[in-house]
């Protein structure tokens, strides 16, 4: 099987926080998915069990667990930044440990990035993203080339305890995270790890059919109908420079009566075109703009969302922009050479 070598410093130290702590806190970043969610309730499960007696594990997220996710394994316990950001607050003044998960900085926290940045406690990072923000952390345990968090987790785990808390149901939470990350083992998962990551995990009678179906196959009807008019209406097409872009207001999500997590996935149908290499995908929110993007072949989307304040993976990153929705896609259009194309829509094509 396969073992990741990990700093024994690290290790040592990590062992040390969690046996002293009777508070911790495990969060991740905003619009949390699959990945965020899985890691954080994985590792809860884990905790649960490896720390002393009467210590309290709290999974937090900035605005809680998405819709399509709590169907996880002790979903339930993840208190709520957005909702009920005093009582957030309040326990990660009062934690004594803090480990970030699937963030490479707290400032992908929002509602609770000023609470953990003034929480005077130890924290530890486990995550996968290029350039972590080290010197927020005490202890990090970082690697790029790991397809998740969760795969991570699955790694540190067994360098921690031995692979000796590892069940059914946190091996379903890691799975969960795995597969989302990777887009269905579509990218993100050139290491030999991420497989036998999947095949350690599914020796847990884990179902990953059935995981598939609560992750994939979970559309309403009007979300179908979204996806019917964003393919039909919102697909800009630009052939020469081998780009497609999505672009939706707050207007056309109220029409719909869809969110982010609706969209969950969306910009992927950008690369199911053949000559298409570049995918983007931008979602006006109150007072920002989230753009997606993503990659075929040799380009790395990664060194794109950086120049938009975001970051990622080589083929799947984002970014989050306080520009006006029109600004903001003016700016995409500008990085993407598209800026003085005319697009055509896919229903005309």
């Amino acid at each position: 099987m396969y073992a990741k070598e990990f700093d024994s410093q690290s290790i040592e130290a990590f062992h040390h926080f969690m046996g002293e702590a009777r508070i911790i806190v495990l969060t991740s970043h905003m619009n949390a998915d699959g990945d965020a969610c899985g890691s954080v309730l994985g590792m809860a499960r884990m905790l649960d069990h490896a720390v002393p007696a009467g210590t309290r594990i709290v999974p937090m997220l900035p605005n809680g667990c998405p819709n399509n996710f709590t169907w996880m394994p002790g979903s339930d316990r993840i208190m709520n930044g957005d909702t009920e950001p005093e009582r957030c607050a309040e326990v990660i003044a009062k934690a004594d440990l803090i480990i970030g998960m699937d963030i490479s900085s707290l400032s992908r926290t929002d509602h609770l990035q000023e609470a953990l940045e003034q929480a005077k406690c130890r924290k530890v990072l486990i995550d996968h993203h290029r350039n972590p923000a080290i010197e927020q952390f005490d202890v990090v345990f970082s690697d790029y080339t790991i397809s998740s968090t969760c795969e991570l987790v699955l790694w540190l785990s067994q360098a921690l305890w031995g692979g000796k808390y590892m069940d059914r149901e946190t091996a379903t939470c890691l799975y969960t995270g795995l597969r989302t990350d990777t887009g269905g083992f579509a990218f993100s998962c050139d290491q030999p790890s991420c497989f036998e990551a999947a095949s350690v995990l599914v020796g847990y009678d884990i179902q990953p059919a059935e995981i598939h179906n609560r992750i994939v196959n979970t559309f309403t009807c009007n979300r179908m109908q979204f996806y019917g008019y964003a393919l039909s209406q919102r697909l800009q097409i630009y052939k020469e420079k081998r780009v497609a872009l999505f672009a939706f207001s707050l207007e056309d999500q109220k029409q719909f009566g869809v969110g982010g997590e609706d969209m969950e996935g969306l910009v992927n149908y950008t690369l199911m075109m053949k000559d298409i290499e570049l995918g983007a995908l931008l979602r006006e929110e109150a007072g920002r703009t989230k753009v997606s993007l993503r990659a075929k072949y040799d380009i790395d989307v990664n060194q794109l969302a950086q120049q938009l304040g975001g970051g990622g993976h080589k083929k799947a990153s984002g970014a989050t922009c306080y520009m006006s929705f029109d600004d903001t896609l003016q700016a995409v259009c500008k990085l993407l050479n598209i800026e003085n194309e005319q697009p055509y829509q896919c229903a005309t094509a």
